[in-house]
């Protein structure tokens, strides 16, 4: 029996929507694999922010390919490039999708890292405000503000060091990179800590000096005993676990209390 032209037209109609939809789902999967972590995310959405504007370019928050780049206009990002879009498509995935360019999150990461190096003015403005602000949070603490009806949350200056050296500051370093500026490095640290510890000691040796020359030479004598006893030393801070004391090995703290008179 004979098959209306109708219903192959249809059947062909069909299938090339499949076609279509597997190659579509095939690029969403190919830029996917591409990956960024959340650091990587995170001055990406800085740069974006600052330097990019949204009518332009936009990153994908969520969904297929999170962290995606939606190039919008082509010229005007190439202007914020300094170069030609074709010499970045040369080395990233991507593809094409009703006129809209799609970038993978690593493409995201490299455009961010032209455009901060075009333009890097901003983001070290950025981050050096950032850290004014963070630096106090990590001397004398901060308060968090919750919404009507909690009571505010306290976090402490060791709270705000830690959570600073753990999420930001990766960032911030990062940040710097794209701009051109390489990390500080670990040896550049160990150097400068040193001179600091030195320039330091010096500074607290003549202050007690200072109270020594007057009526608080018990306090010098106490804060010069307390700073070498207390010394950050590399034995220290390296974490040595010790094997659980015996009984008789604990020693006796002996809490002194107020005698109780009564015949």
């Amino acid at each position: 029996m004979p098959v209306r032209p109708s219903l192959c037209l249809e059947v062909d109609c069909q299938h090339c929507d499949v076609e279509a939809y597997d190659r579509l789902m095939a690029n969403w999967q190919r830029l996917d694999a591409e990956g960024i972590d959340e650091v990587e995310e995170y001055a990406c959405d800085v740069v974006y922010e600052h330097l990019v504007a949204s009518d332009i370019a936009e990153v994908f928050t969520g969904g297929r390919a999170k962290n995606g780049l939606e190039v919008k206009v082509i010229p005007a990002l190439g202007l914020l490039l300094g170069r030609p879009m074709s010499d970045l498509l040369e080395r990233i995935a991507w593809f094409e999708l009703n006129g809209v360019l799609i970038l993978s999150p690593t493409g995201c990461l490299d455009v961010a890292a032209a455009v901060s190096q075009e333009n890097p003015d901003p983001i070290l403005e950025y981050v050096m405000a950032e850290e004014t602000k963070l630096r106090e949070y990590c001397k004398n603490g901060r308060t968090y503000e919750r919404s009507r009806g909690q009571e505010d949350r306290s976090a402490s200056p060791e709270w705000e060091y830690h959570y600073y050296l753990k999420h930001i500051k990766p960032v911030h370093e990062l940040l710097r990179q794209l701009c051109g500026y390489r990390a500080v490095s670990a040896h550049e640290r160990l150097v400068a800590a040193e001179a600091e510890a030195r320039r330091l000691d010096l500074l607290l040796a003549h202050a007690i000096d200072v109270l020594r020359g007057s009526d608080k030479r018990v306090f010098a004598t106490h804060l010069e005993e307390e700073h070498e006893r207390r010394r950050i030393l590399p034995h220290r801070v390296r974490p040595v676990p010790d094997r659980p004391l015996e009984p008789w090995e604990i020693p006796v703290i002996e809490v002194p209390t107020r005698r109780r008179w009564g015949w």
